[in-house]
């Protein structure tokens, strides 16, 4: 029975023994041990927790941070938090010294478990959330470290979402298989999705998943898996074909595919569902189902389908919509809306919708196309280039195996179109790259490419997104040295 709309100490009541299921059924019983240490483990957090805001005279502005890297003892401290009423932090074990800095500076807990480090003469957080938050972090790999604040009922709306999009119906229960972090959206959202309809989650590592032989698998009906593209084209790669087919839906987000890993999972029947959203849309708002897809849908830039039941999707100039087929801002309105940035603000958020940084258009079906992101818009001599539509012409050449187009500053043209690129093989050099753009006539002249820099690979966090930050410090130190060396 689905549990929308109750409480978390609801949901906790009615919670299943087994929601945990092993991924090798030889360790059902070595699980079932874990099982049931998982729930003392979860009432002990939880008692210290409800004995320390019962000194305190509440749990309102009272924050524990989870840091543990056991996935299980993480989702203990998690349920621990949301059941005590404090306000809950999320937070990578593995993050470096400055993110950690950035982490305390930002939200000061007052409790903190796992892997963590201790910084001194910290002062209180400006302005704990009256409410029990839960504090999601975005963007520490890339930018500024920032924590959505999400609630309770905003990850729930997410939940009644994707169970109206996906399931046959509100009780069907939902289970996945998650190779994602939980510090993450994308992979709290998976836990989420189980613990409210009654499914099971399998946790398994990306590495471990790559080498399962397809025997070992006895999947519930419906179960997910959740991948970025990398993880896809790996899993492909190493030929696991059968493993990938017992999926009722690979769900594929958080970076845009290419063509020739979409043709490639098609080709091996491989039920793909193509998404967006963002820890701000506490995980997807539109999605293109597998059985919706056809080939007349491919497009460039790929759909990523129609909005979900929860969200409405549309695209904006300023505060103006524009008609289907024109570019604008992505506009997203949800009920599962994050309330802000903790502690900074932003003029994305008003009231229950959020202004993305994404640029795209509705098609005249309803479905939402994504071309980039305003903030990675190249001006180059006056013309605006999108990395986006460069990227998937020089895709399209089959002589790369990852791109990114970046924009870097140059005296003459403002910013010159920058070609990061893994070559596929070592007879790939600029020349070929711009005789196959040329015959393939995909973008104008204008938008090739000025500045080309072959890497052995393109920086990547844990969820396969590019690293923007630590490339253009890359590319500006090869670029200063091609200077130096002229």
């Amino acid at each position: 029975m689905a549990a929308f709309g109750m409480t978390p100490e609801a949901v906790w009541t009615g919670l299943r023994r087994d929601w945990r299921r092993a991924w090798d059924p030889e360790e059902l019983e070595t699980r079932e041990r874990r099982g049931e240490a998982w729930f003392e483990l979860v009432a002990t957090r939880r008692e210290q927790l409800e004995a320390y805001a019962l000194n305190a005279g509440s749990a309102a502005g009272l924050v524990v941070l989870i840091a543990d890297a056991e996935p299980m003892d993480f989702l203990a401290g998690f349920w621990a938090g949301v059941l005590a009423g404090w306000t809950v932090a999320l937070a990578n074990a593995n993050w470096a010294t400055k993110e950690w800095q950035s982490t305390f500076d930002l939200i000061n807990p007052t409790i903190t478990w796992g892997s963590a480090p201790v910084f001194p003469y910290l002062s209180p957080s400006p302005n704990p959330p009256s409410f029990p938050a839960l504090l999601i972090p975005t963007g520490g790999t890339s930018g500024q470290l920032k924590f959505v604040c999400h609630t309770w009922a905003t990850l729930t709306a997410a939940v009644y979402g994707f169970q109206r999009y996906f399931q046959p119906d509100e009780n069907t229960p939902t289970s996945t298989c998650c190779v994602l972090p939980f510090y993450h959206v994308s992979g709290l959202m998976q836990a989420m999705r189980t613990w409210l309809t009654g499914g099971q989650i399998t946790i398994i590592s990306s590495k471990d998943l790559l080498s399962a032989p397809p025997r070992s698998v006895c999947l519930p009906p419906y179960t997910y898996l959740s991948l970025v593209p990398t993880q896809l084209s790996r899993l492909l790669a190493a030929g696991n074909f059968s493993l990938l087919r017992q999926f009722h839906a690979v769900l594929l987000g958080g970076a845009p595919p290419w063509q020739a890993l979409l043709n490639q999972a098609a080709t091996h029947q491989i039920s793909l569902c193509l998404t967006y959203g963002m820890t701000e849309t506490a995980a997807m708002v539109s999605a293109l189902r597998s059985q919706d897809f056809t080939p007349d849908m491919i497009g460039d830039p790929l759909s990523s389908g129609w909005p979900m039941p929860h969200a409405t999707i549309q695209i904006k100039d300023g505060s103006e919509p524009v008609p289907n087929g024109k570019i604008g801002q992505v506009a997203v309105t949800s009920s599962a809306i994050a309330y802000g940035y903790y502690n900074m603000p932003s003029s994305s958020f008003k009231g229950r919708t959020l202004y993305t940084d994404d640029l795209g258009y509705l098609d005249s079906n309803g479905q939402l196309h994504i071309t980039g992101r305003a903030s990675r818009k190249i001006i180059s001599g006056g013309e605006n280039v999108f990395p986006f539509e460069v990227e998937s012409a020089l895709r399209s050449t089959g002589q790369v195996l990852d791109v990114c187009v970046v924009g870097l500053p140059d005296t003459d043209w403002g910013e010159v179109v920058s070609a990061a690129y893994v070559p596929l093989h070592s007879d790939v050099s600029i020349d070929s790259l711009k005789v196959a753009l040329d015959r393939n006539d995909q973008i104008s002249r204008y938008k090739y490419p000025k500045r080309w820099f072959a890497l052995e690979s393109i920086p990547k966090n844990a969820q396969g997104k590019i690293n923007h930050l630590l490339l253009r410090r890359q590319l500006d130190s090869l670029a200063s040295q091609s200077v130096e060396g002229q």
